[in-house]
C-alpha cells in the first residue's frame, strides 16, 4: 500500500499543479472571449438599429434586436445573415475583392449556402460566416457612419 502511494504521488502532484489549472484556464479563457465578442456585437447591433437604420436593409435584424432583451444571444441568425449581406456588398467591388480574396470567396460561398437553405435554416447556415471571420484577410463590418443613409 505504501509503495502504491509513493508511486502515485508524482502523478497526483502533476495533475494538481499543472493539468487542472491549465484546463480551468482554457475553459475560462474561451468563455471570456465569447463574452467580449457578444458584448461588441450587441453594441454594434444597437448602434445600427438606432443610428444607422435603413428600414429596407436592416428590417429583419432590427426587428429582432429591438424586440429582445439580449440581442447578441437571441438575434445571432439574423445578425450573421445581415453581416454576410454587408460583406457581399463590400466584396462586390473589384479592389476590395483582390485585397481580401480568400475572405470574399468564403463570404460568397456562405451567401450561396444561405440562398439555397430553406427559410427556417438560413440563420444556422449564416453561422458559417464565423469561419470567414477567422481568415487572415478578413474585413470588419462597415462602421455606423458608412451605414447611415444619406439624406
Amino acid at each position: 500500500m505504501i509503495w502504491g502511494m509513493v508511486a502515485a504521488t508524482p502523478v497526483v502532484i502533476i495533475l494538481v499543479a499543472w493539468f487542472i489549472p491549465t484546463l480551468v484556464q482554457a475553459v475560462l479563457g474561451g468563455a471570456e472571449g465569447v463574452d467580449d465578442r457578444l458584448k461588441l456585437e450587441a453594441q454594434y447591433m444597437s448602434a445600427v438599429c438606432s443610428e444607422g437604420l435603413d428600414v429596407q436593409r436592416d428590417e429583419a435584424m432590427c426587428g429582432c434586436v429591438l424586440a429582445t432583451e439580449f440581442p447578441a444571444l437571441d438575434c445571432q441568425g439574423q445578425f450573421q445573415t445581415w453581416s454576410v449581406e454587408r460583406q457581399v456588398e463590400y466584396c462586390g467591388d473589384e479592389g476590395p475583392r483582390e485585397a481580401a480574396l480568400s475572405f470574399c470567396s468564403c463570404v460568397d460561398a456562405v451567401s450561396e449556402a444561405i440562398a439555397e437553405a430553406p427559410p427556417q435554416e438560413r440563420g444556422a447556415t449564416a453561422g458559417k460566416y464565423r469561419n470567414c471571420q477567422a481568415l487572415p484577410d478578413a474585413v470588419f463590418l462597415p462602421t455606423i457612419e458608412q451605414l447611415t443613409p444619406v439624406e
